[in-house]
């Protein structure tokens, strides 16, 4: 379902006015196409925007290879597919998929910058996480993040939303953003990545850590998801 553009702009004028009923409001533009939630802008004067609910699911990522828009064969690390976060991608499949999303659905997508990415997960907060500083417990999938750790990912959705609908912003699986790991070089055979995962202890989990990848080098820790325009 391709929503008018007007609706559209209507969500959006609301959000800029601050209404907080529109906050976590979510979207699916198209059968198999992730939720998208509206993000209002950062206190900066950036654009709002949406971004997926989760990271993107191997479901979804299984439509976007049958279309012929993005390359099959990642492994689930035998964990499962379906609700789970898809592992295993480059920073160049994430791409691939960004780019098929705005074939199929007429927004504009992309992978969030590492500013956008920290405006979402924090809601605005200026704490560790968005629920605080501690990493409390059933909060997140990372190594202390649980009674138990969990030694794998989740389905999405497992643990609480963020104040603006988003799933799963800390732990779970790393997120590729769009930053180049260090710009000021030129040079972007790595790229970073956020959000830290199940393997990773809490530090890693917060809003302000940050890590880096090769660019063209997947891993089981390692998903994303993808911003677009109104």
């Amino acid at each position: 379902m391709h929503l008018p553009r007007l609706f559209l702009s209507t969500v959006f004028a609301l959000l800029l006015a601050g209404l907080p009923s529109f906050l976590g409001a979510a979207e699916v533009w198209c059968e198999k196409c992730p939720a998208m939630v509206a993000v209002p802008p950062a206190a900066d004067g950036a654009t709002a925007l949406w971004l997926s609910r989760s990271e993107i699911t191997f479901d979804q990522w299984r439509a976007c290879v049958d279309s012929g828009g993005c390359r099959g064969g990642q492994d689930d690390h035998g964990w499962g597919r379906e609700n789970r976060p898809v592992i295993n991608v480059t920073w160049d499949d994430a791409n691939a998929y960004a780019a098929w999303l705005s074939r199929i659905s007429g927004h504009a997508c992309r992978l969030p910058t590492e500013a956008e990415w920290m405006h979402a997960a924090s809601t605005g907060a200026v704490t560790a996480f968005w629920w605080g500083n501690d990493h409390g417990q059933g909060m997140a999938n990372c190594r202390d993040c649980n009674p138990k750790p969990i030694y794998g990912s989740t389905p999405a959705g497992t643990f609480p939303a963020n104040p603006y609908g988003l799933v799963d912003m800390n732990g779970n699986v790393w997120e590729w953003v769009e930053d180049c790991w260090q710009g000021i070089s030129g040079k972007c055979s790595q790229r970073t990545i956020k959000g830290g995962s199940w393997y990773y202890y809490s530090p890693n989990a917060t809003t302000q850590a940050r890590a880096r990848n090769d660019a063209g080098q997947g891993s089981y820790n390692i998903g994303f998801r993808v911003a677009c325009s109104p």
